[in-house]
């Protein structure tokens, strides 16, 4: 009988180990299976169809000088499908998520990838047809280190299809104070404390954003970075002047400014950039992106100037007690619309259905439909 219980009480034992190795075996297969799906689910995001527009007929800003321009390279989007590649640090990554962000909002098809340290590239063309028509950097960094058959596939790919790269360089703390941007002709000058944005007026992808304005007062931060260079190839499109030039004499009455985006009009070796030294942060850097990708992509990827705002007020009239509005309160709302209404033709406000509020408010406690009182002026 004892040999019995015990045969038992080892049985019982093994089929335990049996049940935990079953569990170790399946958590790991579905971690392998998470990560495999993680790194190689990123698609092509299809956008919502866009506005008819010709943006072309609508470019505002100057052109470069005739000087650089005969030597520009000559720009063929057709040859391209009007996507964006988007290489990110991670898919968590906070700058990653406001470039898509920015590319969604403008309804406009795009693909994200985690940049590649030194593996492979994803596959540029299809049937002699390139599949990019912009390539952006989350990190600079990880496009001017790539291994040398790589970074030769991806300039050669841009070179014969027109195709533009945006890249964004944010310091930190390991940064090195200067230095040279790998290949090119530029450098770095990290952690700086900037003020008093300006725009250049001659930087030629300018479209949205409007030129000869200046931001006055500090920039967020003391982590900016700027570019320095003697090569034609590059113009500055955003300058400000250092925190710490009002402390030093000989810059405080010539206070020098400094470029944080630069345009690489590529005559430096016949492809089109556009450097940012910081992230998209600062409200006018997202400005400058959406105006660098309507130039890079030969205005293929960008919006109309027109802009439609609507002003909604229908939740003001059935608030709850104490809060509605009274005589007086649309009497002001009239003479406000009369006043925008000269500054804007035929402007009004939008009245519609308020459902947020429905059966909620002192007067449509017994109406089936949310209570409205008549303004025929509006």
């Amino acid at each position: 009988m004892v040999n019995v219980w015990k045969f038992v009480r080892n049985f019982r034992q093994l089929e335990l180990h049996r049940l935990i190795l079953v569990l170790i075996v399946f958590s790991l297969i579905s971690m392998c299976f998470l990560a495999y799906y993680v790194t190689n689910s990123p698609k092509i995001k299809e956008a919502l169809p866009l506005p008819i527009s010709d943006c072309n007929s609508q470019h505002r800003m100057p052109l470069p000088p005739q000087s650089l321009r005969r030597f520009m390279p000559a720009v063929d989007t057709s040859r391209t499908d009007p996507v964006v590649l988007v290489f990110a640090e991670s898919i968590y990554s906070q700058l990653g998520q406001e470039i898509v962000a920015i590319l969604e909002s403008s309804r406009f098809k795009y693909r994200i990838e985690i940049a590649p340290g030194k593996g492979d590239v994803p596959t540029l063309t299809d049937k002699d047809r390139g599949r990019y028509a912009l390539i952006v950097y989350e990190n600079v960094l990880k496009y001017v280190n790539l291994d040398a058959w790589n970074r030769e596939l991806l300039d050669k790919y841009c070179i014969e299809y027109s195709v533009g790269i945006i890249g964004f360089f944010k310091a930190n703390e390991n940064s090195l104070l200067s230095a040279q941007l790998k290949g090119f002709p530029l450098y770095l000058h990290s952690n700086l404390g900037l003020k008093d944005y300006h725009i250049n007026p001659n930087a030629p992808l300018l479209y949205v954003t409007r030129a000869n304005e200046v931001e006055q007062g500090p920039l967020p931060g003391d982590d900016w970075t700027v570019f320095q260079s003697n090569h034609s190839t590059y113009e500055p499109v955003l300058l400000a002047s250092t925190k710490s030039a009002e402390f030093i004499p000989h810059l405080s009455t010539h206070k020098a400014l400094h470029a944080t985006v630069v345009q690489d009009l590529g005559l430096h070796d016949g492809i089109q950039r556009v450097f940012f030294g910081n992230n998209l942060n600062f409200w006018l850097h997202k400005l400058i992106f959406v105006d660098a990708v309507a130039y890079l992509t030969g205005k293929r990827l960008c919006l109309p100037l027109d802009r439609y705002l609507l002003v909604d007020i229908d939740d003001i009239f059935v608030g709850k007690e104490g809060t509605r509005m009274k005589v007086m309160d649309v009497e002001a709302l009239l003479s406000t619309q009369n006043k925008l209404k000269t500054l804007v033709p035929n402007f009004t406000f939008n009245l519609g259905f308020s459902g947020k509020f429905y059966h909620t408010g002192k007067n449509c406690l017994k109406r089936k439909t949310p209570f409205y009182p008549p303004l025929t002026n509006l």
